[in-house]
């Protein structure tokens, strides 16, 4: 169940997109429309897929709130389960709705009374471009369903703007901008340290994703492919 939630987490940070009303956009632009990936091991072995689909977009409390529906499948692309996450755009910025991911298949045993959630959204500017220090964020839940609560959190910390690149992924080569953030997360008393860079392009969202381990070495990969 850690391994789970740990792999969870990564996805919060490292798969999740861009998306406004004023922003520059970096998920699906039109409801219905979808991207799929495939994520492979450190070795460069297929491992799964996933899509991300735009449900809805709506207006609540001042801020564009956007619906994705991410599906998660098997190599053999056998639906294993799906989730709606939220997104939502203030202003010129872009937030990632981090309290959407506790509804996640991983915490559905737990009652609502359970869980004390504590986050700070990570926000993406308008017009980034490298040289650019983006803000940090976390989430935080403490779920008390025994004697001793249980502790989940993530660290999203030192988040930089570092270059403007070229990937090429199976869907064609793609003008992005590099992103670098290290990732400190918790699961109970298990605690790891990450680091992630992803290439994002403006009106289509993340091409390419690669996370490591605390001493550089590649943990996994995720890329843009064509949809099936």
């Amino acid at each position: 169940m850690k391994r789970k939630i740990i792999i969870t987490f990564i996805s919060i940070f490292i798969a999740s997109s861009l998306f406004s009303q004023n922003c520059e956009t970096y998920i699906p632009t039109k409801v219905g429309e979808k991207l799929t990936y495939k994520t492979s091991n450190r070795k460069g072995k297929l491992e799964s897929y996933y899509s991300d689909e735009l449900l809805s977009v709506n207006d609540e409390d001042g801020a564009t709130k956007y619906a994705i529906i991410r599906k998660n499948f098997d190599k053999k692309k056998v639906l294993k389960n799906q989730d709606t996450i939220y997104f939502y755009c203030k202003g010129n910025s872009f937030y990632i709705d981090m309290s959407s991911y506790i509804g996640s298949e991983e915490f559905a045993k737990y009652d609502d009374s359970m869980i004390q959630l504590d986050v700070e959204n990570i926000g993406y500017p308008a017009h980034m471009k490298p040289g650019m220090t983006l803000e940090d964020g976390y989430i935080n839940a403490d779920i008390t369903a025994g004697y001793i609560p249980i502790v989940f959190r993530t660290d999203v910390i030192n988040r930089k703007v570092v270059s403007s690149e070229k990937i090429t992924t199976e869907a064609g080569t793609f003008q992005t901008l590099k992103i670098t953030e290290d990732l400190k997360m918790q699961v109970a008393f298990v605690k790891v340290n990450m680091s992630a860079i992803t290439w994002v392009k403006k009106g289509v969202g993340n091409i390419k994703t690669e996370t490591y381990d605390k001493n550089g070495k590649l943990l996994s990969s995720s890329e843009l492919v064509k949809n099936w």
